[in-house]
């Protein structure tokens, strides 16, 4: 039997068992009483999802209590025609909305929840419908049993939220980021006659598949979803006609370095695979559950019964995740998050929007993008005129999409423009940091240069579990962007003096090693301030380098050897981390030599991030390369293309004893116009001189008399 027919059956089972409910539906309506909950200060009016008949039998919906305590009290539910019906809180976290489940049997057309009473609670009779899911925290164990599984999850201390949802199709952690998770999922499903029921489970790790307390299927310990799509962990139940339940268990670990996302599926019904089921929402598996949206909420204002003035807040608002702009789906604390706020209480008057980022709105309905996911306080007001008649302050939990942890980390355009039309000064120390480590990983400079004076002036405040992120912004900076390289320089120093305390904890070592490397690197590049660079290098804690780092401070310390004259000594250590060109390394040097072809024809394109790109993978390959001609020549005439000046004269004046043959011409007519150009006159006219007496007949000597003439005889 399909699971279309069988769902055909049901639903024909249920119009059997309820057919009062279309008879008096016919009836003339009985005005209800006014505000039947006589202690309720305010109540929500929702309006359920029309699915057509029958009407689910329980329903839920989500509540942006304007008053937090409100959901430790009793709520109690109306139909439109006031009869009460049973209802139940199902979920609440600090900032996070209240979930509530209530019979949604009668099929009425609207309800009323009456929030803040004194009044006796009314439990739900019958909540067995669609399937709840529960996260908790993991230990990270891999478990190979079911036993294994309800230990752990029996002893899990920590519970992450809940959920209803249609059916057992999800990809991703919904309640946070992917670490170690256990989840459980129980639904209800009706069998119209006795059957024998097949289910594949699709996971990913430990998952444990349960009818009526039977384990029915398994697929234990650590693995990818993959496999699962074949239908290769599969098992069969009989089953007598009526209800029946079904659990669902699922383990996931976290791996090192990230893995793939939590799955769970569940595909039913027998024959191959390709004939089954997937259990997804449209699938009509799970006996119905029905949702619900806000239309308004309201305060009791002439009832005798009602609370004294200012009992309740008279504005409420709900919001929703819109976009994202994030480095990872899957960091909980790092992000650009626009959300949409609507506020369900005020139908006249000017209502204003204070969020605690400095920044105002006003509407009904207005969108928001947070510099940072967190708890984060929003302030809404209403005037009429001038006068301020309602005032609400609520915390609420801003955060990523958890639930799709599948979708790619992008910078919106708009989410962009937004921060980079605020007053950087006006932003705080964490939400800066937010921003400058969002900017700094899709790359985009002139953001980040915005903002650096800002971050700082804030760099003292800026936490410790930020400056990695902040860190790594800076040293693309100081990698990408040396026209503004005071700037930079004076962002490496803010984070070397921020990262130095008393006793400092290895994360902040680390930093200050990484960051050293690059202020050196930079120190290097553009300036004679070699004693300098020569202090921060010895000033890094080896051991804590990790990566390529520790290779790229070899090379530093031989470029250091070459901006001090010494030759030989640069040489040597570039030799040493170059290895003997022989063997694979003989055709090596054959790639290398084309590389550099590469970089000077991405010059002739004027593309020069390209040309910066292949002579950084020649010279980190093979450094003694940068000692050749065609290598380091290229590489000047890159800083001079590139409108870098000071590195240029730099570097020209560094290869004068290392460049004394093939190009010795070229570099010194460049080294002349770069000395001339930083006023430089004596060592410029020498320089000259020695290109016109030495190399007479170059082209770059017949350049030179066009371009200085009469200079050399001065």
């Amino acid at each position: 039997m399909s699971i279309i027919s069988r769902w055909v059956s049901a639903v024909g089972i249920i119009l059997a068992i309820h057919p009062s409910a279309f008879a008096q539906s016919a009836a003339p309506p009985v005005a209800p009483p006014a505000w039947p909950v006589t202690s309720a200060p305010a109540r929500f009016i929702i309006d359920p999802d029309q699915g057509g008949p029958p009407p689910p039998h329980v329903s839920w919906v989500s509540l942006d209590l304007p008053e937090p305590k409100w959901a430790a009290m009793p709520v109690r539910v109306f139909t439109d025609t006031g009869t009460a019906v049973g209802s139940d809180l199902f979920w609440t976290a600090p900032g996070e909305p209240a979930t509530f489940l209530f019979d949604s049997s009668s099929g009425a057309k609207r309800y009323q929840v009456y929030v803040g009473s004194n009044w006796p609670a009314m439990h739900l009779a019958n909540a067995k419908a669609g399937v709840w899911l529960e996260g908790r925290e993991g230990d990270g164990k891999t478990i190979n049993n079911l036993p294994d599984m309800l230990q752990a999850w029996n002893q899990s201390g920590k519970v992450l939220g809940r959920a209803i949802i249609p059916a057992i199709f999800e990809g991703g952690n919904r309640f946070g980021p992917q670490g170690n998770l256990l989840e459980h999922f129980q639904g209800w499903f009706d069998a119209a006659a006795p059957e024998h029921l097949q289910l594949a489970v699709i996971s990913t790790d430990a998952s444990f598949v349960l009818v009526d307390g039977k384990e029915v299927v398994e697929w234990p310990g650590l693995h990818h979803f993959g496999p699962g799509m074949g239908g290769q962990h599969q098992g069969a139940v009989d089953l007598p006609a009526g209800l029946h339940v079904l659990d669902y268990y699922n383990a996931y670990v976290r791996r090192e370095g990230g893995g793939p996302p939590v799955l769970c599926c569940l595909a039913a019904n027998g024959g191959a695979l390709e004939n089954w089921t997937m259990l997804t929402p449209d699938s009509r598996f799970f006996r119905p559950v029905g949702r619900t949206r806000i239309a308004s909420y309201e305060l009791q204002v002439n009832s005798p019964g009602a609370s004294a003035p200012g009992a309740a807040p008279a504005l409420a608002i709900d919001w929703s995740n819109e976009e994202q702009s994030v480095i990872a789906t899957d960091l909980p604390d790092l992000g650009l998050i626009s959300l949409k706020l609507t506020d369900r209480g005020a139908s006249t008057g000017t209502l204003t929007w204070t969020f605690d980022d400095g920044s105002t709105a006003q509407g009904q309905s207005v969108k928001h993008l947070f510099p940072r996911p967190g708890t984060r306080t929003v302030r809404l007001s209403l005037k009429d005129g001038e006068k301020q008649v309602a005032a609400l302050s609520q915390t609420i939990g801003v955060h990523p999409d958890w639930a799709n942890p599948w979708k790619q980390p992008q910078l919106y355009p708009e989410h962009e423009a937004d921060i980079m039309g605020r007053d950087p000064a006006t932003l705080s120390a964490s939400d800066l940091a937010s921003c400058f480590a969002v900017f700094g990983a899709f790359q985009k400079s002139d953001d980040l240069l915005k903002i650096l004076p800002a971050v700082c002036a804030k760099m003292k405040e800026i936490n410790e579990a930020d400056l990695p992120y902040v860190k790594d912004a800076a040293l693309f900076l100081a990698r990408e962007d040396w026209a503004h390289f005071a700037e930079e320089s004076r962002l490496l120093r803010a984070l070397i003096d921020r990262c130095a305390t008393a006793s400092p904890s290895p994360r902040l070592v680390a930093v200050a090693g990484e960051c050293r490397l690059g202020l050196a690197r930079l120190v290097l590049k553009t300036s004679d301030r070699t004693d300098e660079a020569r202090s921060l290098i010895d000033a890094i804690s080896v051991p804590t380098l990790s990566g390529d780092e520790p290779r790229a401070l070899a090379i530093l310390r031989a470029d250091l050897a070459l901006a001090t004259g010494d030759v030989a000594a640069a040489k040597k250590q570039y030799e040493t981390l170059t290895g003997e060109p022989s063997g694979p390394d003989a055709r090596s040097s054959i790639r290398r030599t084309a590389k550099i072809g590469q970089a000077r024809a991405f010059l002739d394109r004027k593309d020069f991030e390209a040309a910066e790109d292949a002579l950084n993978d020649v010279a980190w390959q093979s450094p003694i390369e940068k000692m050749a001609p065609d290598w380091a020549l290229t590489r000047l005439r890159l800083y001079q293309e590139e409108n870098l000046p000071v590195a240029a004269y730099l570097w020209a004046r560094r290869l004068l004893p290392v460049v004394t043959e093939s190009g010795r011409s070229e570099l010194l007519f460049r080294l002349t116009g770069l000395a001339f150009a930083q006023g430089d006159s004596d060592p410029a006219r020498k320089t000259l001189s020695e290109l016109l007496k030495k190399h007479p007949y170059s082209q770059e000597a017949a350049q030179a008399k066009e371009k200085w003439p009469g200079t050399e005889s001065q």
